[in-house]
């Protein structure tokens, strides 16, 4: 598989949507590095991608802060690092966990993380500003799913059962490009398919890994079919002129050293984004990160935060100077790196040097490529990447110029030539790092600092609300919380506006929601 590269900058300018109140899209993929063919690799027929990226601008540096998914999607629906979120570790909340039952991958209680700053799906200020908010359907945000964050969540949510004329905020999520896929969508192909098949230089060129490596493109062909489908609806009720559409994949590919690695092959992804204004296409090689998605909908939207996003808006000019990037444990392992990229160069710092950059996850051992790995380690018959990836330890520091070697095979860490490089962003890393509310801690301290030993889930205090002739408000009694009321013969929750007068029915409820603690349902009459 060949990799490409483009130098063309365009930069977003300030009139990309044309409108006031633009519509958005969302079409989000699993486990999905740069295998498309606006990335240079047309190896998967992507007739609407390509019209999508023919239509928009192509970002060449689009970084999750996460390299697997649920963490990353905390990212996106926050606006902040899954590090300050508490959300790192993947597999930490279960919805359907009781309280305090043990999570078998680290033998501590599920939780649903309780950030230090306060925070708010970013969903809520769009929903408050009279956008309809519609997510299809996976949210796994690695933390309890604020119930005001959606009109609609679910396999069959979408713009089209909104009112007339209102403007929407709606996620598709695609699972068929999932590594999953990969063994369950597995086919028998015939020799020369496989010999077709380009190799990432970094793989043995191996049949059973083409093999893999061939059912992820016609994976992406599916994905393309159905992107299609949800693009031609848009078409169908004379939308795509009004609608920003957002594609990316919400982490890296779905092969061993991939998705969960810190390398680029990780956390770079695909990212199309498909602006208002008709002169807003090409290509940039602008640094953006998951967590400046919601400051930029909210900013292309023309609306203000509640509280402070750690991302910066993308919508009107190039404001990132790094990229940062965080590993924890992946369910039943746990390795601690952090990573920096600026414009040219990437830096990363391991936590533990005595283990293996490798780590066994049990549920990547169904794919084949995982098994020939394994084998040809038991044979000693590995190539030098991969001999690495498994050796028993690993450097404090891994320096790569990522502009010229996406793979990340040439470590610069010891060469003088690029001291001050490695000091500046060795710098800038460590500021990040130390910043961080539970980057910087075990697991089970962050749930200490949290909670407490116990992981008792705090309470809310009980809202109170004021009666006038013109209706109710609503005072919270807690700080940092987002609050909703409905009638007792509803199913969505209104959002609820400070200061605002509510004139509900008879019987009526308030909820409040605030990140780690318990939510409160509380009912009212008249």
């Amino acid at each position: 598989m060949k990799i490409y590269f483009f130098s063309f900058f365009l930069f977003v300018s300030t009139y990309c949507t044309g409108q006031e109140s633009p519509n958005f899209l969302w079409l989000v993929c699993e486990d999905q590095s740069l295998f498309f063919s606006m990335y240079g690799d047309s190896s998967a027929n992507t007739p609407n991608l390509d019209q999508l990226a023919n239509d928009g601008i192509v970002y060449q540096n689009c970084y999750t802060p996460s390299p697997v998914c649920a963490p990353s999607r905390s990212s996106l629906i926050t606006g902040m690092y899954p590090t300050t979120l508490g959300t790192h570790h993947m597999r930490a909340y279960k919805k359907s966990a009781k309280n305090k039952s043990i999570n078998m991958h680290n033998l501590l209680p599920y939780y649903s993380s309780k950030p230090k700053k306060p925070i708010q799906f970013f969903t809520e200020i769009l929903r408050e500003n009279g956008y309809y908010c519609t997510n299809n359907s996976k949210e796994d945000y690695n933390m309890i799913t604020s119930p005001l964050a959606w009109d609609e969540s679910s396999k069959v949510a979408h713009w089209r059962n909104r009112q007339v004329g209102q403007p929407f905020f709606s996620v598709f999520n695609f699972n068929v490009t999932h590594e999953s896929n990969i063994w369950k969508n597995e086919d028998l192909y015939s020799k020369n398919e496989l010999e077709s098949v380009l190799v990432p230089n970094i793989f043995p060129d191996h049949l059973a890994i083409k093999s893999d490596i061939l059912t992820n493109y016609k994976n992406i062909e599916k994905l393309d079919e159905q992107i299609g489908v949800i693009i031609n609806q848009l078409k169908e009720d004379s939308l795509y002129e009004k609608t920003i559409i957002f594609f990316f994949s919400d982490n890296g590919g779905p092969f061993p050293r991939y998705k969960r690695s810190i390398y680029e092959t990780g956390i770079r992804v695909p990212m199309v984004a498909k602006w208002i204004n008709d002169s807003c296409r090409g290509n940039t090689s602008q640094l953006i990160s998951f967590v400046d998605f919601a400051p930029t909908i909210i900013d292309a939207a023309n609306m203000k935060e509640k509280f402070s996003f750690e991302g910066i808006s993308f919508f009107k000019k190039n404001q990132r100077k790094y990229i940062y990037s965080a590993t924890d444990r992946f369910d039943e392992n746990t390795d601690m790196r952090r990573s920096i990229r600026g414009r040219n160069f990437k830096l990363i710092y391991n936590g533990d040097t005595t283990t293996p950059t490798y780590r066994k996850v049990d549920y990547r051992q169904q794919m084949k490529t995982m098994k020939v790995l394994d084998s040809l380690k038991q044979k000693k018959e590995l190539n030098t990447y991969f001999s690495d990836w498994f050796y028993k330890n690993k450097n404090r520091f891994e320096l790569y110029e990522v502009t010229v070697d996406y793979f990340e095979t040439n470590n610069l860490i010891n060469n003088p030539k690029y001291d001050q490089i490695y000091k500046t962003l060795k710098y800038y890393l460590f500021e990040w790092i130390k910043d961080s509310d539970f980057g910087n801690m075990s697991e089970a301290t962050m749930l200490e600092t949290m909670f407490s030993s116990s992981i008792s889930i705090p309470k809310l205090n009980t809202p109170k609300l004021v009666v006038s002739d013109s209706g109710y408000l609503v005072e919270s009694n807690n700080l940092y919380t987002s609050v909703g009321w409905r009638n007792k013969n509803e199913t969505v929750w209104n959002i609820y506006s400070e200061n605002e007068k509510i004139q509900p029915n008879d019987n009526f409820e308030i909820l409040l929601f605030k990140p780690g603690y318990e939510i409160l349902i509380k009912d009212f009459q008249k």
